[in-house]
């Protein structure tokens, strides 16, 4: 697959799908895949700068335009190349500031149960719950904790996850992208004058951000991975171009990257193969049948082989939720187009810790397959982005 860049050109408005409250019209924090596949598939869809593909080639369409992403990309301000690519942080990771203001990272690891202690999801999922290791911890959560990690720190933590003392928060990464808010109001035609109740509000996510100074800015990309496919007869790829992306039409710069996407390192891989145990980070949210846990776990492996991995436990945030509009599907009345179900999702970030079954040369193929796979149940939800992930290890506590 080949690694694209989307740079926004003005603030990108990212919908859920969810209505928009009277007046005003939201951004999440951070695209959807969902979002970014439409978006791609638009793109190769279209001659001229219309759409041309027949409602009939949609399912087709969906289905052979393979999407993964979007991650987050720095680039150089003065040549658009990518300076370093970042990872949202991982929820195992936990930061505390004591009453001196010094920051400690401490990290989540599963834990038996104590005499006494019970879990509601110990009977039906055999989940165990996470704790920190030693003494008991004690801090409150320090202001400016970064949501999305350089990745020379993130593959830091995939490889050897330790606890911390003396955390400087501004060197580890970056905050959300900043949100900024425009109040639109519409024009009488012809004339210069607004229209009574035509006044409200859009936020879009500001990809363009201040730097050491106003001539070296901070420029920051939506990076995906995409394959072209041939559909309805027609071959059909990205190319490099300004383009809408989100709502409103707003533009972005569509350009081919000059970079892959990072490898794993050989230290995770070796780990994994020996002990049987892999950590499972989500680099974008995913889609399972059963919520917060994979259907996957104890089954067969979503991406094939012989390797099964059954979850022993899950750091996860509260759940997102994306909908959307299916242009393939009829409604009621038999014309196209209908709102797609509401459906919840394992947020970015999400840390599962697996046990997994197979000898060492198939856990071995197991690492490659699901080191930037995607892990979600449904073919077609991998095939959109939802579940993009990466390993790490992790030591069992006895």
């Amino acid at each position: 697959m080949n690694v694209w860049l989307i740079e926004p050109l003005d603030p990108l408005i990212a919908r859920d799908g969810r209505p928009a409250a009277v007046g005003r019209f939201d951004t999440v924090a951070f695209p959807y895949p969902s979002m970014v596949a439409g978006a791609v598939r638009t793109r190769m869809g279209s001659q001229n700068g219309a759409f041309s593909l027949p409602s009939s080639a949609l399912g087709e369409l969906k289905e052979k335009v393979i999407v993964q992403g979007p991650l987050l990309g720095e680039l150089c301000s003065n040549c658009g190349v990518v300076r370093q690519w970042l990872a949202p942080a991982p929820q195992d990771a936990v930061f505390l500031r004591d009453d001196g203001g010094c920051v400690s990272l401490k990290r989540l690891i599963p834990r038996p149960l104590d005499p006494g202690e019970a879990m509601d999801s110990i009977g039906e999922q055999g989940l165990v719950p996470l704790g920190y290791q030693g003494a008991e911890t004690y801090g409150k959560p320090p202001k400016g904790v970064p949501s999305f990690w350089n990745w020379s720190d993130f593959e830091a933590w995939l490889t050897t996850p330790g606890d911390r003392t003396g955390v400087d928060l501004s060197s580890l990464g970056t905050g959300h992208l900043p949100v900024e808010t425009r109040t639109n109001l519409a024009l009488q035609p012809g004339e210069r004058v607004g229209i009574d109740g035509m006044l409200f509000q859009t936020s879009g996510l500001r990809f363009l951000q201040k730097g050491e100074s106003r001539l070296s800015p901070r420029r920051f990309a939506l990076s995906l991975r995409c394959q072209g496919a041939i559909v309805d007869g027609r071959e059909l790829a990205l190319n490099e171009q300004i383009a809408p992306l989100g709502g409103e039409r707003r533009l972005a710069r569509w350009s081919s990257a000059s970079q892959e996407w990072p490898r794993m390192p050989d230290a995770i891989r070796e780990s994994i193969v020996a002990t049987s145990r892999a950590r499972l980070i989500l680099l974008t949210p995913a889609i399972f049948a059963n919520g917060a846990v994979p259907g996957w776990s104890g089954h067969a492996w979503p991406l094939g082989g012989p390797v099964t991995a059954g979850v022993h436990a899950v750091s996860v945030q509260r759940p997102a939720v994306v909908s959307g509009w299916d242009l393939a599907a009829k409604n009621e009345s038999g014309k196209a187009g209908r709102p797609k179900k509401t459906r919840r999702l394992a947020a970015a970030g999400t840390v599962y810790f697996l046990h997994l079954s197979g000898t060492k040369e198939d856990i071995r193929q197991w690492c490659e397959k699901a080191w930037l796979g995607c892990v979600s149940d449904d073919a077609q939800d991998r095939g959109d982005g939802f579940g993009l992930a990466v390993l790490g290890t992790w030591e069992e506590v006895q």
